[in-house]
């Protein structure tokens, strides 16, 4: 992938990460500070009212057989002041009917509590008269069920409507006593289990109402004694409350989380939106800058060393720019001075090569070069069956030279004598100066016969070279031993073979060729 679009996709990311994490932090915190305003309202109303409810009445027998909660709270909202939030606003987070025997109480004579023998708490007055023990105890323990009306509608239950049919409910409407639900219809309830449960308990900790978790009578776990709240009558701690559950937000606050949560949607979209912008603005130009460089590190790959990119700005691309634009010059001076170096180095080197195998005085090659090219050259002649001829030539008399007319005249003389050699000879043939006043010649592809004839060709030429010019008398001649037969074995016997024709050259009158 492109650096352009990691860095869009960076931006994109870090955008909408940014967006999401504050919003669902906002929205999550708005919720959570809802539930809790709201339950702490609904466990204030549920106190205050239950309070009241108790204080009234004395204790909670005899205020669940004289009136239902629900009627109780209605009836005190119309004491409360108009314009105030009523306290039936929140039954709906509340238990709906926390009683109903007030409402529908069974016939005289049904289902009234007989002491079990023994003792034992009395049976929930608020089950349905049917669910009631009329002297017999329930079977498991004296104890009845679960508080039912906490829990979701029971559908294998009898309705109202089925109690009032079969005598156990509230009056036919022709028969109910006028003002028995009071001046104003209840407030319409859902069947769902409430949001906030609550649960009652006496002084004792034992069970009233227990929240759709707890029987009736049963102890109240001691891990949830701490958090209980008291219910106080004439100084004198009569209960203890509790509360669980989680809030089902009211049409307005669901309409306000609603709206939070679109704005964070919107949110998130103008984040990706001027994200991507903001992604390809930068990265155009992040893109631009490195694509430069990039181009001209390829060029400097290819051997283009001295490279020179645009400078903009002053950030970090700008400044390794500037650092590319010093390094390319430094490496390209230096390149260019390694070259020069370099070939210095080799003409140096070839220089002193050709020192090592050349005669200073003459500039011809000397006789290691000499020994290591005639071995070469006689290998070669073997191999390919090819004839070869070494001669070895001598200046007649050069001590007599060096003695009569100066050792000066007599280097004048080697040198002379080298050039017509030098000048006379084939591309492939090789002449050096052996020592002293020898020279050795070296004529490959070239049999006997005609390496004579061109050994006396160059003794010609040294006779009849005017040599009084270098000194009114002197006169130089040379003396020559050819040898041509590789039979011999070695390059270094073939040349002792020449040698020894060069002493009977120089012992038959000098200024002469022999060969073999």
């Amino acid at each position: 992938m492109r650096l352009r679009y990691k860095m869009m996709a960076a931006l994109l990311a870090t955008g909408l990460g940014s967006v999401t994490l504050v919003g669902g932090v906002a929205y999550l915190s708005v919720n959570y500070k809802v539930d809790s305003l709201r339950r702490q309202q609904a466990a204030e109303h549920f106190h205050t009212y239950m309070t009241a409810y108790l204080a009234e009445y004395g204790d909670w027998q005899t205020a669940i057989a004289t009136e239902s909660f629900d009627r109780f709270v209605r009836r005190q909202e119309g004491e409360r002041p108009a314009g105030r939030e009523l306290p039936s606003e929140m039954l709906e987070r509340m238990p709906p009917r926390i009683n109903n025997q007030a409402r529908y109480a069974p016939p005289p004579g049904e289902g009234v509590y007989v002491p079990r023998e023994g003792g034992g708490p009395p049976p929930d007055p608020t089950l349905p008269a049917a669910r009631r023990s009329s002297g017999t105890p329930p079977p498991d323990g004296g104890f009845p069920p679960a508080d039912y009306r906490d829990a979701p509608p029971d559908p294998t239950l009898a309705s109202p409507r089925h109690l009032a049919r079969d005598g156990y409910g509230p009056p036919p409407e022709a028969a109910r006593e006028p003002g028995m639900d009071g001046d104003r219809p209840p407030p319409p309830r859902r069947d769902s289990p409430p949001p906030f449960r609550f649960i009652l308990t006496d002084a004792g900790y034992r069970v009233l109402l227990g929240g759709g978790q707890f029987r009736y009578g049963e102890p109240l776990p001691e891990n949830l004694r701490g958090s209980a709240r008291a219910i106080v009558v004439k100084n004198q701690t009569v209960a203890y409350m509790s509360s669980e559950g989680t809030l089902a937000p009211t049409p307005q606050e669901q309409k306000y989380l609603d709206a939070l949560y679109n704005s964070l949607l919107w949110g998130i979209a103008a984040a990706a939106g001027l994200a991507t912008l903001l992604g390809v603005l930068l990265s155009r130009g992040l893109s631009r800058s490195l694509s430069g460089l990039t181009r001209a590190v390829k060029r400097m790959q290819k051997g283009e060393l001295r490279q020179e990119v645009p400078v903009q700005g002053k950030d970090e691309v700008a400044a390794l720019a500037t650092a590319f634009n010093a390094m390319s010059a430094q490496l390209a001076q230096s390149h260019e001075e390694l070259n020069t170096s370099h070939a210095t180095i080799l003409e140096q080197a070839e220089q002193l090569r050709e020192l090592s195998i050349r005669d200073a005085l003459t500039q011809l090659h000397n006789r290691r070069h000499f020994d290591e090219q005639a071995n070469t050259l006689f290998n070669q002649a073997v191999r390919h069956k090819r004839p070869l001829a070494l001669v070895i030539c001598d200046i007649d008399h050069f001590k007599k030279i060096n003695d009569t007319y100066s050792h000066a005249t007599g280097d004048t003389v080697l040198r002379h004598v080298g050039n017509i050699l030098r000048n006379h000879m084939r591309l492939s043939d090789l002449v050096a100066r052996y020592g002293g006043e020898e020279f050795v010649i070296a004529f490959p592809e070239t049999a006997g016969p005609q390496a004579a004839a061109l050994c006396d060709k160059l003794r010609t030429l040294i006779a009849d070279f005017p040599w009084h010019e270098v000194h009114p008398d002197l006169k130089v001649t040379m003396s020559m031993g050819v040898y041509a037969d590789i039979a011999a074995g070695s390059a270094e016997t073939m040349l002792q073979k020449a040698d020894a024709l060069l002493y009977r050259a120089k012992e038959t009158g000098r200024n002469r060729v022999c060969f073999a």
